[in-house]
């Protein structure tokens, strides 16, 4: 009876292996030429409306629309349109899937967007789902419309990631007024490579675009990514994007760019210097990122509080503070604001890294 489940988990791994092989070296222009194969003419197949998962770790977010999403599948690059209640509705390349919506729209049965507009992002290695909190506390506290964005995270180089952000940006229509985002960990990353992108194509930031929260960002990498880099699990889990956080670090850092706007940074410490933290990271952490590394320079506000990483989004002092922040541009009031200098500078990862090694290389040879 066990035997069954176990070869197709080993299958489900090889697979996941192999796809995270191919995506790991994708350059952007294999992405933009993907993105143009697959949207020249409306090609679909025949549908029946299947109620699906949401996208889970193989699907993206390109379009956003009432609710109703356009997703591209991060193995075979075909596109689908789902329902709020995550029905297929129709699927095929991203022209037939773009024309569906808008006959839906013509005809009334799907909202434009209208209004301020928060786009959440969630971590490596999650879903959409963790982002859920978030999403219900800014639509009902704040009134904002929140685009959950998913992404498959650990399927594809955060390029490609970027590539569908900006998709789904530029495609919101002239009835958004305002464009905030709320990242975690990866999200963070995600934002900052689509903002790059922008500026590297000689194209000028949207100007709706108002504010940032960011949650426990790996602003200046991840020494727990570096750390795993050789490990089976961690290679085969985390997949392309987390291949860039370890090794690929230093060339996705020099594809980042920094706000350009209001962005503020909330990062997880122990209230005290003798409470446990991670011992394989430096100083004060959230069990996955150090403080140090959660940095950015102009940042307009700090937030840091005894959070873990992986629970930091659904705690109520966060999303009080992030909602302070979009509001207002600071996370308690403007008086205890604690913004970082334009003009700080991070300590060189390789130098962690170099002494790392030594020190090891050290204790060996004893």
């Amino acid at each position: 009876m066990e035997r069954i489940p176990l070869k197709i988990l080993s299958c489900f791994v090889l697979l996941m292996m192999v796809n995270a092989s191919q995506t790991f070296n994708r350059t952007q222009a294999q992405i933009q030429e993907g993105n143009q194969e697959m949207s020249e003419r409306p090609s679909g197949y025949l549908n029946w409306k299947t109620r699906t998962m949401g996208g889970m770790q193989f699907w993206s977010d390109v379009h956003f629309a009432g609710g109703f999403k356009i997703q591209r599948n991060s193995n075979t690059g075909h596109h689908r349109l789902i329902s709020p209640e995550k029905v297929r509705l129709a699927w095929g390349n991203l022209a037939h899937c773009r024309a569906e919506l808008n006959g839906l729209i013509a005809n009334g049965k799907v909202a434009a967007n209208r209004g301020k507009f928060v786009i959440a992002l969630h971590g490596l290695m999650r879903t959409n789902l963790s982002m859920e909190p978030i999403a219900s506390y800014l639509n009902q506290q704040g009134g904002f419309t929140v685009v959950n964005f998913q992404y498959a995270s650990s399927r594809d180089v955060v390029a490609a990631h970027a590539s569908d952000l900006r998709n789904l940006i530029e495609g919101l229509g002239d009835g958004v007024t305002e464009i905030n985002f709320v990242g975690h960990s990866l999200g963070n990353i995600v934002v900052r490579h689509y903002l790059a992108d922008v500026q590297r194509d000689g194209g000028k930031r949207d100007q709706r675009i108002k504010r940032m929260v960011m949650l426990g960002p790996p602003n200046q990498g991840s020494r727990m990514a570096r750390l795993l880099k050789n490990s089976f699990l961690f290679k085969t889990i985390a997949g392309a994007s987390g291949a860039q956080l370890s090794v690929g670090w230093e060339h996705l850092d020099a594809n980042l760019a920094i706000p350009d706007f209001e962005f503020g940074i909330v990062a997880g410490a122990q209230a005290q210097e003798s409470d446990f933290n991670n011992f394989v990271l430096r100083g004060k952490d959230d069990f996955t990122v150090s403080v140090d590394e959660t940095k950015l320079a102009g940042a307009h506000d700090t937030f840091i509080r005894p959070l873990l990483h992986s629970t930091m989004m659904k705690q109520p002092n966060v999303m009080e503070a992030m909602l302070r922040f979009f509001q207002h541009g600071f996370f308690e009031t403007e008086q205890t604001r604690a913004p970082i200098p334009a003009d700080w500078k991070p300590e060189s990862s390789e130098a962690h890294l170099d002494r790392s090694a030594k020190t090891s290389r050290v204790g060996s040879q004893r």
